[in-house]
């Protein structure tokens, strides 16, 4: 997809928003789109937007659908890895994992 014509959807679409386009490491360059309901907001690689149509990219922005990771590094098993080199159960097991706010409690019960 051409940019002019993904900013045009993104400026006539109520729900989203285009926040520029972000160079985090220099060698990437991503567009910020944000979905005004949810204020989630998406970094989206330039490389990207080729390959994939407007509809697709909708859904992923408007939270219709999961966005697939074109390049997702992870720690899970030990060590950084690719995640498209895993097999179906370790993918299970990356999704199963939750992001929480975490702690130890100071007391502890003691059964008696």
């Amino acid at each position: 997809m051409d940019m002019g014509l993904f900013f045009d959807n993104v400026e006539a679409h109520e729900d989203l928003t285009g926040l520029g386009i972000d160079r985090p490491d220099d060698k990437t360059p991503c567009v910020l789109i944000k979905h005004n309901p949810s204020n989630m907001v998406t970094r989206l690689p330039v490389a990207a937007l080729k390959e994939a149509g407007w509809d697709m990219i909708e859904e992923v922005l408007t939270c219709k659908r999961e966005p697939q990771a074109l390049q997702h590094m992870t720690r899970v098993v030990g060590y950084y890895s690719r995640v498209e080199n895993w097999n179906k159960s370790k993918i299970g097991e990356l999704k199963d994992r939750h992001k929480g706010n975490y702690s130890v409690a100071s007391e502890v019960a003691v059964a008696v």
